[in-house]
């Protein structure tokens, strides 16, 4: 955990010192906001030494989900101190299935008509700078994610038994990376992101590539594909683990102030 934590460190301060002020469009602020629309389909698996359950197969998780998103990049131009993106998204679903055979999840044996709901959101701080700029740009920062995940579900027939599951507790910090390609001379910027991290229990990934088009001064419009996930293990006598990733296009709009 030591070693973990003078690695954090040191990428923080790495970032801090290549944090440079830039903007899409200089003769503007440095502040953008983002609003978009994730066409969004929930997928896992929960796996235990009894069986696998699929969220499509099992659970009933066919159906795509249109989401909002949002999304606020704060830049500056001090030296030392880190450029900030805050970006979030909720999504709340709901299925409801018959299971061919009887299914162990968390203990418990379920079976016949199930019901079941998901609540899913998440919060990536990402502290950046630039190690390179100019018609290509690489930016190195931290992702300090935080996922609130809570799945209810519940049997329909028999003895209607309940079973509530929360994901990961704790703020997950992982490295973050992303490329910017800017052809200006078609008013388009292409961009790809990733934050990923295994460690211990808990795992998290996310990536992201879109194409940006410049239809003002100060408005892009964004088309793009999307993909968050996480794998926790519960701390259970059966070292269950839950494995559930949420992904689809979108659509977006950024105004530089």
């Amino acid at each position: 955990m030591n070693k973990l934590r003078k690695i954090f460190i040191s990428l923080f301060i790495a970032t801090s010192l290549f944090a440079s002020y830039e903007n899409d469009n200089d003769t503007l602020g440095n502040i953008a906001i983002q609003v978009g629309v994730l066409n969004s389909k929930l997928n896992g698996q929960i796996k235990n030494p009894k069986n696998d359950v699929s969220f499509k197969n099992d659970l009933g998780y066919d159906e795509s989900k249109n989401i909002n998103t949002f999304a606020l990049d704060l830049k500056n131009d001090i030296s030392w101190l880190p450029n900030v993106n805050i970006s979030y998204f909720k999504l709340n679903d709901s299925a409801n299935n018959t299971l061919q055979s009887s299914k162990n999840i968390a203990n418990v044996d379920i079976d016949g008509s199930i019901s079941s709901t998901v609540d899913y959101s998440e919060i990536n701080t990402i502290m950046y700078g630039f190690l390179y700029q100019g018609p290509f740009e690489f930016d190195f920062g931290l992702n300090f994610k935080k996922i609130d995940f809570t799945q209810e579900i519940e049997e329909n027939d028999g003895f209607k038994k309940y079973i509530k599951i929360d994901g990961p507790t704790s703020i997950i910090v992982l490295p973050h990376m992303a490329l910017k390609l800017d052809l200006d001379f078609i008013d388009t910027v292409i961009v790809a992101k990733t934050s990923m991290l295994s460690f211990g229990d808990n795992e998290a990934k996310d990536y992201e590539y879109s194409i940006n088009y410049r239809v003002m001064r100060n408005i892009y419009l964004s088309y793009g594909y999307k993909y968050n996930s996480f794998k926790t293990t519960r701390n259970t006598s059966n070292n269950e683990i839950y494995d559930v990733n949420i992904k689809g296009n979108y659509i977006s709009c950024k105004v530089l102030f």
